[in-house]
């Protein structure tokens, strides 16, 4: 997580900044933290910049910008992916209102506003309350050790009590409007957290795999005529890991997860038996050349089923461990931790999509909806968000939760 507290230093006030709660929270010596999800960097520089004066040093014309967002001041960014990349998080100094702006320096005139907070006091809190929730501390405390879909309940109550809770106020909220007027209550990034958060609660440790999914979970969401159970004899005498087994014949994989596709009801097959079929089927044939080396250990692994992107996804048979590896490669990739948590992703993400239907996170703060949902996967599998170790070691899905363009959330 990249540091993004600052400590305020002297200087005298910016002339525009006449809201005196805001003057307070911006005092010199004061320490705003944006808890790894707003970069408060700005507010270290020898003074505040208007966002005209910040569009300038981009290379814009802040005469193509509208005068009321010129005016704003930049007191952060919000973090994307890790890095400080996120829309601006401006301020207006008259009525303290904190907002998001989507700027493109070249093309000014088309920049939006988001309403964000009520005040940057109530920023550094919302953002506190994200981060207590991260650890279950404080007013989330009580959460510590539940799972469960009743905890994911509880979880999303508290988190919309702590958001609700601030003095959002009627108006003051410039192009959005009277908030009585808002389609929601809470602006979609608390939403997003609301909603998204909360989902890494819905499975507790597994005994011989990583996580013990509710019963019935996978069900839920793909329809138990969209499962597949694998009968014991269609599993191979490669895969011998125990827990794996039993997941796969007694809780089973959805037979089209929208990311992932299989297993077929059939015999799974190790690695080197898939490329032998390949070899020997004439619609493939022209695809070999006779000089491919199968990976290490191909013999123990298993082939459960592919990724969208033309990934297969493969069990390693004597400890459960699932990677994905492309047509023909020499070597494979680490994917989920096991067949728990691959399944606990393509439920997350199923979860995703139908959330999405009732509260539009994509249409503005996709990113950040990207960022949330792969906090959540690290949260219960540390494997599938693993930082990339070398050149091929592409990690699946933080890669495609970003995939803004292939409309992946």
């Amino acid at each position: 997580m990249p540091e993004t507290s600052v400590v305020i230093p002297e200087r005298p006030p910016h002339p525009s900044l006449v809201h005196p709660p805001s003057r307070r929270a911006l005092a010199p010596g004061e320490r705003p933290d944006g808890r790894g999800l707003v970069d408060f960097r700005p507010l270290a520089r020898p003074t505040l910049l208007t966002v005209g004066d910040h569009l300038t040093g981009l290379g814009g014309d802040p005469a193509e910008l509208d005068p009321d967002l010129a005016r704003l001041l930049l007191i952060g960014r919000l973090i994307v992916d890790g890095h400080e990349e996120g829309d601006e998080v401006v301020l207006d100094g008259t009525t303290g209102r904190v907002f998001s702006m989507w700027l493109y320096a070249k093309s000014p005139g088309g920049a939006e506003l988001f309403p964000l907070a009520p005040s940057v006091g109530a920023l550094t809190r919302l953002l506190t309350a994200v981060d207590d929730f991260r650890t279950l501390r404080g007013r989330f405390a009580d959460l510590a050790g539940r799972t469960g879909p009743e905890a994911v309940r509880a979880a999303e109550r508290l988190l919309t009590e702590a958001f609700a809770g601030e003095e959002w106020g009627e108006d003051g909220w410039g192009p959005a409007g009277p908030r009585s007027d808002w389609e929601h209550p809470l602006p979609v990034y608390w939403r997003t957290a609301a909603a998204i958060r909360p989902l890494g609660l819905i499975a507790g440790p597994g005994g011989g795999l990583a996580l013990n999914l509710p019963d019935g979970l996978l069900d839920e969401v793909f329809g138990g005529e969209g499962m597949v159970r694998l009968a014991d004899d269609h599993l191979p005498p490669a895969l011998v890991h125990a827990p794996t087994r039993r997941f796969l014949t007694e809780v089973g994989l959805p037979g089209d997860g929208f990311m992932f596709y299989g297993p077929a009801p059939e015999p799974l097959p190790t690695l080197p038996q898939r490329w032998a079929e390949s070899r020997s089927d004439p619609r493939l044939a022209h695809l070999w050349k006779g000089d491919e080396q199968l990976p290490p250990d191909a013999e123990h692994l298993v082939v459960l089923g592919g990724l969208v992107h033309d990934f297969e996804v493969l069990i390693d048979g004597r400890t459960g461990a699932l990677f994905y590896t492309e047509f023909q490669a020499d070597h494979v990739v680490p994917v989920n931790a096991d067949v728990s948590t691959l399944a606990f992703t393509l439920w997350l993400h199923q979860r995703e999509q139908e959330l999405n239907q009732e509260h539009d996170f994509t249409q503005d703060f996709y990113h950040q909806l990207a960022d949330t949902m792969i906090e959540v996967l690290a949260s219960v599998d540390p494997v599938a968000c693993r930082p990339a170790q070398g050149p091929d070691d592409y990690r699946y899905w933080p890669e495609v939760f970003h995939d803004e363009a292939g409309g992946v959330l």
